[in-house]
């Protein structure tokens, strides 16, 4: 799946940048995956999609947790 900014990642991205990027597409993910749980009707892929959606919901809570913890107590 390509991603629309893609252009943004590159070498000069700064740290709290890349941290940003990352929290945004695992909300994204998160909000897919949950969309499609919600439309499919085999309830073993629901399964699956509701399992793939907490894990992005794990991950989005890493990067925040980080980014409090390094990042914003720079700024």
């Amino acid at each position: 799946m390509s991603e629309p900014n893609d252009e943004k990642v590159n070498e000069n991205l700064r740290p709290e940048e890349a941290i940003q990027l990352a929290m945004e597409r695992e909300r994204r993910a998160r909000d897919f995956y949950q969309h499609c749980a919600q439309t499919v009707r085999d309830p073993g892929v629901r399964k699956m999609f509701e399992f793939l959606a907490k894990e992005e919901v794990n991950h989005l809570a890493l990067l925040e947790r980080e980014y409090d913890r390094f990042i914003a107590r720079e700024g």
